[in-house]
Parts: C-alpha cells; sequence; structure tokens
C-alpha cells in the first residue's frame, strides 16, 4: 500500500470517529428532550397549567420512549463503528486497536442513558 492509499485510510478513520462523536452528541440531545418533555409536563401539571392527567402521561411515553431510542440507536452506531475501524484497519495492513478510540464514551454514553431510562421510568 502506497503512502497515498495509507492516507486516505487514515483519513476515512478519523472520520468515523467524528461521525461517532456526532452520534454521541445526537444521542444527548434526544435524551435531554426526553427529559425536558417528561419532567416540564410534571411541572406544568402540577402548577395547574395543565389539566388533563393524560397529557402528562403520554409526555411521560414521549419522554421514555426519546431515551430508548437515543440508547438505541447510540448501540447500533457504536456496532457499526467498531466493525468499520476493523474492516479499515486491516485493509490498511494496521493491527486493530483492542479498545477503538471512542469506545469508551459510546459505553459510557449508553450507561448514562439505560441510567436516565430507569430513572424517568421510576420517578413518577
Amino acid at each position: 500500500m502506497n503512502m497515498n492509499d495509507q492516507l486516505a485510510v487514515k483519513r476515512t478513520l478519523w472520520a468515523l470517529e467524528r461521525t461517532q462523536l456526532a452520534w454521541i452528541r445526537t444521542t444527548f440531545a434526544l435524551t435531554s428532550a426526553g427529559i425536558a418533555i417528561d419532567k416540564g409536563a410534571t411541572a406544568l401539571y402540577q402548577a395547574k397549567y395543565i389539566q388533563s392527567t393524560t397529557v402528562v402521561s403520554s409526555s411521560f411515553y414521549i419522554g421514555t420512549a426519546l431515551t430508548i431510542y437515543a440508547t438505541l440507536q447510540l448501540a447500533a452506531s457504536t456496532i457499526q463503528y467498531v466493525h468499520r475501524e476493523r474492516e479499515l484497519s486491516l485493509l490498511a495492513g494496521i493491527k486493530p486497536s483492542l479498545v477503538p478510540t471512542v469506545l469508551p464514551l459510546s459505553i459510557l454514553v449508553m450507561l448514562l442513558c439505560i441510567g436516565v431510562t430507569l430513572f424517568l421510568a421510576a420517578v413518577p
């Protein structure tokens, strides 16, 4: 493999990392939106601005669904990231790293999202 090909593979690996970091940002945004919808509707109901309990219960489901979706899409993108990173490393003749660069952060954020989902489900 010549120098241009090696540089192309490195650029592609860096692009994979940027894409994975973008998925992590998206996960934070969706989880934050889920929390805001759930807790915001509950606060409005308790302040008597919303008269219907169905709005509060449906916002609970929407908030929980957003956090679950965020966790699942980050898990899928992490699996794809690890697969592509190893594939590109082997293509370049580089020994694939045991733990790809962004993998620990992805796992930490997934655990955080699971914790938030359980918190939303446990606290009315």
